[in-house]
């Protein structure tokens, strides 16, 4: 195949404070991406609730981001155990919470009363609060914020697994203990998603393998859950002193501008896979374009070659333009393979056409003076 047109120019992990951790291969952290955010290509408008720069579901949804309960079996207990208390680590790989950005070996901090977060103030508190509010603690992930306890049995773990950058951090507190009630532990941890797209919020998951230790209490009925930002102004709380968290149970929060920025998959429309032109044809591409929602443009580079590997493959980008026109030469008979990547404009995350089609061009209609090297291309 001879030259043609381009029409357009187009953290490393740390040691932890608390000790040593090791990583290792992982099969339960349910779906993700060459991002290490989960289904890049996937598509949902829909969404069960929203506020700090997130959107989050439930695993009793259906939707694509929606989570299914996993659990990760803790394997590095930190030996912490205590009553209205938090421990120091650090940060393994840089987190995004609420739109601030804290480096990998931040400190960071784990309160006995099932929040976590970035700032030391009031992470002991016992007495949970509706968030958003600009009281102490902020800056937290409220995993299951009630009047918890370690008593002498309860133990933390944390636990990193995958290769960056797309690895997850685990902490779990397993076993743990209603405040007062040391006789029934309770099970839960906290999966926060390495991500190598800049500018977005980490994704955050909240596991419940057993919330019911203490009856009045259980199943977040004096509980909060959710994440608030740093001043306290803005928070995506899925519950407050509800009984709305069932053992077995998931929620997930993902970055907001992530989720709309998000590319819909899309189809090829013409040529038709097998279609067979002749030589001096003017060559239509067309294909669909995907939803969108985010806050750029999508914009499209139609690959073409003489082989289904798409080496030495011609690139041509059309801009926003869906459609796209060709006149093969003479010299260009044989058959041919296409596909579409479209990429939006602010993150640049991208999608590629759901089918790669072929053609054939032959050379029933000779053209003479016309080859591979002699284009005329138009956009419609």
């Amino acid at each position: 195949m001879r030259n043609c047109v381009v029409f357009l120019a187009l953290l490393s992990a740390t040691a932890f404070a608390a000790g040593a951790i090791s990583v290792e291969a992982d099969g339960a952290l349910g779906p993700s991406s060459g991002s290490g955010v989960l289904p890049l290509g996937g598509y949902s408008p829909l969404h069960q609730g929203d506020g700090a720069g997130y959107y989050f579901w439930d695993s009793t949804e259906t939707d694509l981001w929606a989570p299914t309960y996993a659990w990760r079996t803790p394997s590095h207990p930190q030996g912490w155990q205590g009553d209205d208390t938090y421990w120091i680590t650090s940060l393994p790989f840089a987190v995004t919470l609420c739109g601030i950005r804290h480096s990998a070996g931040s400190n960071f901090y784990v309160g006995s009363n099932g929040i976590l977060g970035f700032a030391a103030a009031n992470m002991d508190e016992p007495i949970n609060q509706n968030i958003p509010v600009t009281a102490a603690p902020n800056a937290i992930i409220a995993v299951f914020w009630d009047n918890l306890d370690g008593h002498v049995a309860g133990d933390i773990s944390l636990d990193l697994v995958g290769v960056a950058p797309n690895r997850a951090w685990f902490i779990s507190y397993s076993p743990w203990y209603f405040d007062l009630a040391p006789s029934d532990p309770i099970e839960f941890q906290v999966l926060i998603r390495e991500t190598d797209v800049a500018g977005i919020n980490n994704t955050i998951e909240f596991r419940y393998k057993d919330v019911v230790g203490d009856s009045w209490r259980d199943n977040g009925f004096s509980a909060t859950v959710g994440l608030e930002n740093n001043s306290g102004t803005t928070a995506a709380k899925y519950s407050y002193n509800q009984e709305v968290i069932p053992d077995q149970f998931a929620v997930r929060f993902v970055d907001q501008q992530y989720v709309d920025s998000q590319i819909g998959r899309f189809h090829l429309i013409v040529p038709e896979d097998g279609y067979r032109g002749d030589v001096g044809e003017e060559i239509v591409f067309r294909w669909q374009e995907p939803e969108y929602t985010g806050d750029g443009e999508v914009t499209y580079e139609l690959y073409l070659a003489d082989n289904e590997d798409f080496d030495d493959a011609r690139i041509f980008d059309t801009g926003t333009n869906p459609t796209f026109s060709y006149i093969f030469g003479s010299d260009d008979t044989g058959t041919y393979w296409w596909k579409v990547k479209a990429t939006e404009s602010v993150l640049g995350l991208y999608e590629w056409s759901e089918e790669t089609n072929s053609f054939i061009i032959s050379d029933d209609d000779a053209v003479q003076d016309t080859t591979w090297g002699q284009i005329k291309a138009t956009f419609e």
